[in-house]
């Protein structure tokens, strides 16, 4: 008998997968180390950027060396691994001509781990056990940060207006881990369908209760963000139900899924462009925590490069970028507070259309039956951080969100004969 069998092995590859999504979050990571923040006066090297990005590397590389052992060539006969590919290689040249290199290396290998994170689960788990370590992970953050709001802790809870933060050190990272948390217990509630008898209550009852702490904590984090991409992701989720029924051959040729993607993205495009004008809406409403200013910024540095780029992640460190005039109303940062704008800014158009044919061919081998409720939920899933993702930037490397529609855009773009097999043995 072996010391360790395949299926204590198996079950320890759950736990490091939870561990990683959970560390992935962020917050954890940066609570590990905020005491040795204390001690920069002391000792300013090394800074607590070079603490953090070596930790996220040490916590992906069992992923990474997992499947650099484990894939095989099939994986890659599917069209969304090579754009996925090409929009890597593309970022990975936009390093050589970047306004500030030492910016965005370190930024693309975070980028480069976190998305081999995703294609790991992606290969190493079935769509229900991926529920289930989402389902772990989030609730660990978000038992944790309940706990740090009970105990009081330093920034658990905002000082001035009483919002949770938790151990997120900002509500807009707290809430979207409540709103995967919520997904992923509908995701748990599909999977216990599947069983009887004890193993049914105790998935659904775990489920519930988790569905409950993440509303819970939606509503004290205060957050706009996350109730707007969870409303969207289902009106996205409505459109495509309704768009299967439509009979013709193009809907048929296209899909209903990019359809309905394709619909709601203009939708959400035309209110975020739009609501700001409209009379009697408070300014705090109009301009999304006044991200408006900051998207005219994005924009107008974008035009400046519009082909090359800035160099991945860069633009915003770089003071060059700054010099648009002075008459801009956005607040100084370093993030551009949209996904999509630091493509732009990072890898000029080529960037954003590599990524949106990414997007488009993995919606594309969506199973459109209403049959398919976990297909559904993949669905609105990778609709929920594509809308998020129009507020803060969450397509980085070493962030949750990333690692999160990487692994179910895969996983859908893989033969259900692939995703039903046992993964294979590490050792």
């Amino acid at each position: 008998m072996p010391v360790v069998s395949t299926r204590h092995l198996r079950w320890i590859e759950y736990a490091y997968a939870a561990l990683m999504m959970f560390a992935l979050t962020q917050g954890p990571v940066y609570q590990l180390w905020s005491a040795s923040s204390d001690s920069l006066v002391i000792s300013a090297k090394t800074s607590m950027m070079h603490v953090y990005f070596a930790t996220f590397v040490v916590v992906q590389l069992p992923a990474i060396v997992i499947v650099a052992r484990t894939c095989s060539i099939d994986v890659y006969r599917h069209r969304p691994i090579h754009l996925l590919a090409a929009l890597h290689v593309w970022l990975g040249c936009t390093v050589l001509w970047s306004t500030l290199a030492r910016q965005s290396l370190p930024e693309f290998i975070a980028l480069v781990l976190t998305s081999t994170a995703g294609v790991y689960l992606a290969m190493r788990f079935r769509s229900a056990e991926i529920w289930g370590i989402l389902a772990v992970a989030m609730a660990t953050g978000l038992v944790l940060s309940l706990v740090a709001v009970n105990q009081k802790w330093d920034l658990a809870i905002d000082a001035t207006e009483n919002y949770w933060i938790g151990i997120y050190y900002n509500r807009n990272s707290l809430a979207p881990v409540a709103g995967v948390a919520l997904i992923a217990s509908l995701g748990l509630l599909v999977v216990s369908l599947e069983h009887r008898g004890a193993r049914r209550n105790v998935r659904t009852l775990g489920a519930v209760s988790l569905a409950v702490l993440s509303c819970i904590t939606l509503w004290r984090s205060e957050s706009r963000t996350t109730p707007f991409a969870l409303v969207t992701a289902l009106a996205a989720l409505i459109l495509w139900q309704l768009l299967h029924r439509v009979p013709g051959r193009p809907m048929q040729r296209f899909g209903s899924a990019r359809l309905s993607v394709v619909i709601v993205a203009i939708g959400v495009f035309l209110a975020l462009r739009n609501v700001a004008s409209l009379t009697g809406v408070p300014a705090e409403t109009s301009t999304f925590n006044s991200r408006a200013a900051l998207w005219s910024q994005n924009w107008t540095g974008f035009l400046e490069r519009p082909l090359q780029g800035w160099g991945w992640m860069a633009a915003r460190h770089t003071a060059e970028f700054f010099k648009q005039g002075t008459w801009w109303a956005a607040f100084p940062t370093e993030w551009s507070h949209n996904g999509y704008h630091d493509l732009l800014l990072g890898g000029g158009v080529l960037a954003i259309v590599l990524f949106v044919s990414f997007l488009l061919s993995s919606f594309g081998y969506l199973s459109d039956s209403p049959r398919d409720l976990n297909g559904m939920i993949r669905f609105v899933a990778a609709c929920f951080v594509l809308v998020a993702a129009t507020q803060e930037s969450f397509f980085i490397g070493s962030h949750f969100l990333w690692a999160v529609i990487v692994a179910l855009l895969v996983s859908s773009a893989r033969n259900d004969s692939d995703t039903n097999k046992a993964p294979p043995r590490v050792l």
